[in-house]
């Protein structure tokens, strides 16, 4: 009855691509005490260091390293015990792999590591940030953006024998792991970056409510309608997110295609009328 009613609701999308409404698009695709190695840096809350020795104060320790370039990398309980610490800090982080918090970096083991920006084959050690409230989104690209610090930089972001060094400027590596924590209240249903979504519904998508526009192309999750990440709201690269998945609901248990990232009138269901229609008037909309 709902999948019926979703479907019906095509005809109330006046969406228009290359002069083709969109219920014919849709029609045709059946749809993060010792001395440092650099000075702390300060992003939205979030200050990390590279430690010789234990963290301080309200720090937590991310990831060990075994020197400050060209280095191995290993989880705080691995062995061997590296002396290189990566430390971070901000209201409420932790670094639970569960609730809000976002991937830093997968490992190959615990210890003596390669790593990877993405958990799976050989690399499904995962080190990660969390917070307790508000958000963390973690990213990798030559810089960081605006409100994100660098925790370390890597020699490549596939499964292929990378390796970590830190960011203080001397052999560090091309790609840098840049993070962010917001505490912005989640709760709050106030629109702090004031790209059409409240802080709430960005909570839930695991979008940044405190970032309209991504600093980095296609890893940076900021706008909800911007699913592919690009800055600019098209079908082909946002609205096509949904092929397939419509009629899809998280359950509990889960159905279909169910991506909570899509649900953006939060109702536990993909729908044309609740989340496809958001897209109205905004294709071709750019962010900066």
């Amino acid at each position: 009855m709902r999948r019926a009613t979703a479907f019906a609701a095509l005809a109330l999308v006046p969406i228009v691509l290359a002069g083709l409404p969109l219920l014919a698009w849709f029609a045709s695709t059946a749809l993060a005490p010792g001395g440092s190695s650099a000075a702390p840096l300060a992003a939205d809350g979030l200050t990390c260091t590279v430690r010789a020795g234990a963290c301080v104060g309200a720090e937590v320790e991310v990831f060990r390293m075994s020197n400050t370039a060209n280095a191995s990398a290993g989880t705080p309980a691995g062995a061997p015990s590296y002396t290189y610490r990566v430390c971070c800090a901000a209201d409420g982080l932790g670094t639970s792999c569960s609730g809000t918090y976002d991937t830093v970096l997968a490992m190959s083991g615990t210890g003596n590591a390669h790593v990877a920006t993405a958990v799976g084959g050989a690399y499904t050690t995962e080190v990660c940030l969390s917070a307790s409230a508000g958000t963390v989104n973690c990213t990798y690209g030559t810089s960081c953006g605006t409100g994100y610090a660098c925790l370390a930089t890597i020699s490549g972001t596939t499964n292929t024998n990378a390796h970590v060094a830190d960011c203080d400027g001397t052999d560090d590596y091309a790609t840098k792991v840049c993070c962010e924590a917001s505490a912005l209240d989640c709760s709050s249903g106030v629109d702090t970056d004031v790209d059409g979504f409240n802080n709430n519904v960005e909570c839930y998508l695991l979008t940044d409510p405190g970032d309209k526009c991504p600093d980095v192309l296609y890893t940076d999750d900021a706008w909800p309608l911007d699913t592919n990440m690009d800055t600019y709201i098209t079908v082909a690269g946002d609205v096509a997110a949904y092929t397939g998945r419509l009629g899809s609901t998280g359950g509990p248990p889960a159905s279909g295609n169910w991506r909570q990232r899509l649900d953006l009138n939060m109702d536990n269901f993909l729908t044309v009328a609740g989340d496809v229609a958001k897209f109205t008037g905004k294709l071709g909309s750019h962010c900066t």
